[in-house]
């Protein structure tokens, strides 16, 4: 087993202005992508209410319902601040990254606030690009290899700021079973997030958000169930947190909560 120096400042996956960014690379098995930023991201996210307060089809949460999420997006560039174009590998011609997700869920209180249940999970994809179909012009894609795995501790989100935390886990992950490519897919000067998590290095992440894009977007249906769709537009980036041997990754856009902001009167 390769160890690695604990980390003297934690690592945060995130798309934030405050914070300082730590160049990563994306290792897709003997081609490696251009030392980086950050990565944009699209989700098209869906989110389930049940239980909810409806009139005339159009609903929203009261202290009884409860809500499960569920997505699928992809990286769509690689850049280097404040908004370069660089080298991705063919990214999106020959390659493509996805975040997968369909079991996260949670709950309200009295004021509208949301917690989301501990357990859920975001699993992240690699997957050759093979082609596209001369009918109906859509993309081929080769075996879909996961390359991580967001594990959702806790979190919460009130008038569609949304804030998640939990653990970046590799336990999943067989050498005698599951493809290599896992082990280096990401990349820092620190060594890869693989081998800092066999490092025993805390590695935990979090994922804060606003919402506001999608607030005029309400569920439709029933008290029984009710749906939003939404399209998720984000960063994917590594910056550096003063946190000592926490490695932290932070993602912006990927859930569509069904939260409204509310605005008080003066």
């Amino acid at each position: 087993m390769k160890y690695f120096p604990s980390l003297c400042s934690a690592l945060l996956l995130a798309a934030s202005s405050g914070a300082s960014a730590v160049p990563f690379y994306l290792d897709l098995g003997g081609n490696t992508t251009a030392t980086a930023d950050y990565l944009t991201t699209n989700v098209q996210a869906q989110s389930t209410l049940q239980n909810g307060s409806c009139s005339a089809g159009v609903c929203g949460p009261n202290a009884n319902s409860t809500f499960s999420e569920e997505g699928h997006g992809s990286a769509t560039g690689i850049f280097r601040n404040p908004n370069t174009p660089l080298y991705s590998a063919g990214l999106g011609n020959n390659w493509a990254m996805s975040f997968d997700y369909n079991d996260l869920g949670g709950n309200f209180n009295n004021d509208g606030k949301v917690f989301f249940d501990a357990g859920g999970h975001i699993n992240v994809s690699y997957s050759e690009i093979l082609g596209f179909d001369q009918v109906s012009g859509e993309v081929v894609y080769g075996d879909s290899i996961k390359v991580a795995q967001l594990v959702v501790d806790s979190g919460t989100a009130v008038m569609g700021d949304v804030a998640l935390k939990g653990s970046l886990d590799y336990s999943w992950y067989d050498q005698a079973v599951d493809d290599a490519l896992a082990e280096g897919f990401f990349g820092t000067d620190y060594g890869s997030l693989y081998e800092l998590w066999l490092n025993d290095d805390n590695l935990v992440w979090q994922l804060n958000f606003n919402i506001t894009d999608n607030m005029s977007n309400p569920y439709l249906g029933d008290e029984n169930s009710a749906v939003r769709s939404s399209s998720l537009n984000g960063k994917f980036a590594i910056v550096s947190v003063t946190e000592p041997g926490t490695i932290a990754l932070f993602g912006f856009g990927l859930i569509a909560l069904g939260l409204r902001r509310q605005h008080s009167k003066s």
